[in-house]
């Protein structure tokens, strides 16, 4: 046989209570002054009154206890014989019937609608609840996320330990906490597993638990666990909020998927990218050096001395061609793998210009270079070779689009504690649009009159990785009187400690 419920199950109970026999007492006083200025027969207003406004403010109980309350009292103190229970007119007998029978009913229909009050209130906190839960679960961008969001927002809605739970891959599969709400769930791991395998709300495995699993279309990937026996209402409540975490999973899921297969496609590419430049730029100075040696080998005693050094020097030329794509391969490896290391010393800003012209494009004697350094540019603590290598790069870039007869200028100027180093030349300039594009791998613009010497298309990103890791940056602005390109350079000049 079930325990009865206490009439009194909680402290908010006592105060609808004892706010139903405040208005009782209020209503008799009330009465009191106002008896002589109004008909006894009239009271009963007063008392039903009384009774609506209990009813109104509490519930069935108290309204009810309100009304059987009010009718004594009105029989006791305000009809005829007074101060006792008895009725000594049979048409107050009526009265007092009918007013038991209307305050009950007024009461009963005032109960009822604070009870649906009640419950459309409790509805749209539940729709609230779920509204900020679905708002934190779209700006969720991964898993653990959603399911830290998803214990959190459980332990707080239900006022309760939860614990979220994933199988951990390996060869001895376990479930793995993944987040803990308030207090840590103690739980056996063999039982855990069993409720794993389960799956079911209050599982056998642990029946003071609930354990929830969550399903998505790739099978389920977790399992909520809650401390204590949940309500019908607070089930629903849990469901709803696992279903749309569930959602949430499945999105973040596709996204990773997305991402992933976005990551294959671009390394595809770029492989792709990289064995298109490999054997078109390193093949065409091979085949040059071939076929000059072969020359050489087979009729070098026709050719004349001046059509042997031509040949020679064709093949130092692409030599050194070849040597800096593959300097520019080893480079970006470097850059990519994290291992260029600064190696910083003192140098003068004009040798390491001087040095990058000497070692610059082939044909550097096909235009004029231009150079300029301010005065006021002091000597910089930077890793030399690294810095020169970048000048070279923009330089190549600067003569391989300038036309014959061309100026290549280069700038040097001290600028508020920033070396700025501006490479420009007179070529036919680089669409705004692309101006960003030019520093990824292998991108390369087809135009200009020298637009078949364009290499892999690795020189502008090795510039920029080098002059990233002294803390600087490399963009492409407008030329000089708005003719070509400027590649400017902004390192910031440093000062070591010792």
């Amino acid at each position: 046989m079930g325990k009865m419920k206490p009439l009194f199950s909680t402290n908010t109970d006592k105060k609808k209570y004892l706010f139903a026999g405040m208005v009782v007492v209020a209503t008799i006083s009330l009465a009191f002054l106002v008896n002589r200025l109004m008909p006894h027969a009239s009271l009963s207003l007063l008392f039903l009154t009384g009774v609506l406004v209990v009813s109104a403010r509490t519930g069935l109980g108290p309204s009810l206890l309100s009304s059987i309350v009010s009718f004594l009292a009105y029989n006791f103190f305000f009809t005829p014989p007074y101060y006792t229970f008895e009725v000594a007119d049979d048409g107050d007998v009526a009265t007092l019937l009918f007013f038991l029978i209307i305050a009950a009913i007024t009461g009963n229909l005032a109960a009822r609608m604070h009870l649906e009050i009640a419950k459309r209130r409790t509805s749209l906190q539940r729709i609230s609840n779920l509204y900020e839960f679905s708002r934190r679960m779209s700006s969720a961008a991964s898993e653990s996320t959603v399911l830290e969001s998803l214990a959190d927002h459980l332990a707080k809605s239900l006022e309760r330990p939860v614990q979220v739970f994933t199988m951990a891959t390996g060869e001895d599969e376990e479930p793995e906490q993944r987040a803990t709400a308030n207090n840590p769930i103690p739980i056996a791991s063999d039982r855990l597993k069993l409720v794993w395998n389960q799956g079911l709300v209050n599982s056998e495995a642990a029946p003071e638990l609930h354990a929830i699993r969550l399903a998505t279309r790739t099978g389920v990937v977790g399992m909520v666990v809650i401390d204590g026996i949940l309500d019908d209402e607070q089930l629903e409540l849990t469901k709803s909020l696992c279903d749309q975490a569930t959602i949430a999973l499945d999105r973040t899921q596709l996204v990773e998927d997305l991402e992933q297969a976005k990551l294959v496609t671009e390394t595809e590419q770029l492989r792709s990218a990289l064995l298109s430049s490999i054997s078109h730029d390193l093949r065409t100075p091979l085949a040059s050096i071939i076929g000059s040696t072969t020359s050489l080998m087979e009729y070098g005693d026709s050719f004349s001395t001046t059509d042997r050094k031509d040949l020679l020097s064709t093949v130092t030329t692409e030599a050194q061609r070849l040597d800096r794509h593959i300097q520019n391969l080893l480079d970006m490896t470097r850059l990519g793998q994290g291992k260029l290391k600064l190696q910083r010393e003192w140098v003068d800003l004009h040798d390491i210009i001087s040095s990058a012209i000497n070692r610059a494009s082939v044909f550097k004697d096909k235009v004029t270079i231009n150079t300029s350094v301010t005065n006021d540019v002091p000597v910089i603590w930077v890793h030399g070779v690294l810095i020169e290598q970048a000048v070279v790069n923009l330089m190549d870039n600067a003569i391989r689009f300038t036309p014959e007869d061309g100026v290549v200028t280069i700038t040097a100027i001290d600028s508020g504690g920033n070396l700025k180093i501006n490479v420009c030349d007179e070529g036919p300039g680089i669409p705004e649009k692309e101006r960003e594009k030019v520093f990824d791998m292998f991108y390369t613009i087809r135009q200009g009159d020298r637009g078949q010497l364009q290499g892999t298309g690795l020189g502008l990103a090795i510039c920029r990785g080098m002059i990233a890791a002294h803390g600087g940056t490399v963009t492409a602005k407008d030329g000089l009187q708005g003719t070509g390109t400027c590649m400017q350079i902004i390192i910031p000049i440093e000062i070591p400690e010792n």
